[in-house]
């Protein structure tokens, strides 16, 4: 893990040069992008649920046989970046629709877990303020249904958890595609970004996707990792995959709403592909129906015209 400091200076100066640039216009738009070149290093952008996008833009990837050689992403664009990299011969779609089921099996078993816990203790407790059997079996089911319901459906531990099981274990600088995200931690004197380029690979992407506005139970406090995407800078995180891997070209899948920033320092060439797919909810994504389908499938749809060119 290497961390750096987020400053309000280093961020007011990216958006300087940004706006000197035409409002977020590339520094280094002489560099050509040139697979032929330099390898290519993959950079994979925030967007809450609708960062499934990635999985279609990867898709597209693989179709124009370009090999990708690293893979830099944050918060949903590292989920789906660190399950590509830890079976890249694998479908990724079927990958992500696999690891979907193992958290929403995780979280049944949990909710029957709590149901059982609390109904028994409804049930213990009203057997022994006499209810009878009667009362005992039906303070059991009203508490059973408290704890199912009580059960957060989505949960950034047990998804850590499930990730984990899931990669069985793996760790960053073992995998066979070489792989960084980032996440930001509170201290008692500001906000610290990290870069996590080994160690297990679950941590580091629960690290990236430690979002409250989808973990709704998530604590916050010094040491505790957050979602770096209230950085722009860190929204597609060129610059810090241009600092990792500065003989890349980056292929820069934006979903993220937001434009790039870069530097005169960089020495990457970049080229953005730009996707749109609308607000989505985490909900309507874990369902994996017509919604999913579409958020994909714009990924897919955008990567390919820009390969095309």
């Amino acid at each position: 893990m290497i961390a750096r400091v987020v400053t309000g200076f280093r961020v007011a100066i990216v958006l300087l040069v940004a706006a000197l640039q035409l409002g977020g216009g590339c520094a280094h738009q002489g560099r050509r992008f040139d697979p032929a070149a330099r390898r290519t290093c993959l950079v994979l952008s925030v967007a809450g649920p609708a960062g499934v996008a990635h999985i279609g833009a990867i898709a597209a990837i693989k179709e124009a046989r370009l090999p990708i050689d690293c893979v830099v992403g944050n918060s949903m664009g590292a989920l789906v970046g660190g399950l590509y990299v830890t079976a890249p011969g694998e479908d990724l779609d079927g990958r992500f629709r696999a690891f979907t089921g193992a958290y929403v099996g995780a979280t049944k078993a949990e909710a029957v877990r709590n149901g059982l816990g609390l109904g028994i203790i409804a049930g213990g407790v009203a057997a022994a303020n006499g209810g009878g059997k009667a009362g005992s079996a039906a303070a059991f089911v009203a508490g059973a249904a408290l704890g199912v319901a009580a059960t957060e459906k989505l949960e950034h531990e047990r998804m850590v958890r499930v990730l984990d099981d899931f990669v069985h274990g793996a760790a960053i600088e073992r995998l066979p595609i070489r792989y960084v995200t980032f996440y930001q931690e509170g201290t008692a004197t500001g906000v610290v970004a990290r870069k996590a380029d080994s160690g297990p690979l679950a941590a580091a992407v629960g690290g990236s996707v430690a979002n409250p506005l989808i973990f709704s139970t998530l604590a916050f406090g010094p040491g505790r990792p957050i979602d770096p995407g209230a950085d722009r800078v860190s929204a597609t995180p060129v610059q810090d995959a241009c600092a990792a891997f500065p003989d890349a070209n980056l292929l820069a899948i934006n979903a993220s709403g937001q434009p790039i920033f870069t530097d005169a320092t960089m020495t990457c060439p970049v080229l953005e592909v730009r996707v749109d797919p609308g607000m989505v909810s985490a909900a309507e994504v874990m369902q994996l129906g017509d919604v999913y389908r579409r958020v994909v499938a714009s990924g897919h749809a955008a990567t390919r015209t820009a390969l095309a060119r």
